[in-house]
């Protein structure tokens, strides 16, 4: 009379694993360097956490706490894109899988890491290069796990609610362009830098790639 019927939600599936690894992640996280992680997180201490963690130490980028963030962020950045295409622009164009995002998203933050790092290399800055590149990996994943946060009340509470989503998306863009400002503004204040590197950087590398995205996509 009455059966079961099994129900396959796939693309709920994925989505609670990613999220699960990235918790799991920053559970790692917090186990290697509580003190590191918990600062991190205090975006309102964003000084405190640069004037300890700004060293030769810990600015690398392989160095394994930075290397997790990035990938944190990494697949934050393609979470965002990939629901924000799905969401808002999926019925003018055709589907694009969120790996897709990923391994474009990924291409381009390391083309243009390589690129930059020749760039401060040629221009004997390394000193500044590791820095900038350390300040953005902690703005991006503090960000990030914030928006994550918001993430998971949209997706598993709201998950038809548009507007929320793209108002999130906005949030957190006006948070990225205020943070990386600093960083920015850190440059110009370099006083053997020029400020045509700094043009170079932004024009170059922060939005010919993005806009190059932009128009595979479109």
């Amino acid at each position: 009379m009455f059966q079961w019927t099994e129900k396959f939600q796939t693309q709920q599936d994925w989505i609670t694993v990613l999220i699960f690894l990235i918790f799991t992640l920053s559970v790692f996280l917090f186990n290697r360097n509580p003190h590191q992680f918990k600062l991190l997180l205090c975006f309102w201490k964003f000084k405190s956490y640069f004037n300890i963690y700004d060293k030769e130490k810990y600015i690398s980028p392989l160095n394994l706490f930075n290397l997790i963030l990035t990938l944190i962020s990494l697949a934050s950045v393609s979470l965002f894109s990939y629901f924000f295409y799905k969401k808002i622009l999926l019925s003018l164009f055709g589907g694009i899988s969120f790996l897709s995002f990923l391994l474009v998203i990924t291409s381009v933050v390391v083309l243009r890491y390589g690129l930059l790092k020749l760039i401060f290399k040629f221009s004997n800055h390394m000193e500044l290069f590791q820095q900038t590149v350390f300040r953005s990996i902690s703005f991006y994943a503090m960000i990030s796990f914030y928006a994550l946060l918001l993430f998971s009340v949209y997706h598993y509470s709201s998950p038809y609610n548009s507007n929320f989503l793209f108002l999130t998306i906005l949030l957190l863009l006006f948070f990225v362009f205020i943070t990386h400002l600093s960083i920015y503004l850190k440059i110009i204040r370099f006083d053997q830098i020029s400020i045509v590197y700094l043009i170079l950087y932004l024009c170059a590398f922060k939005i010919a790639p993005w806009l190059w995205l932009y128009k595979s996509i479109y």
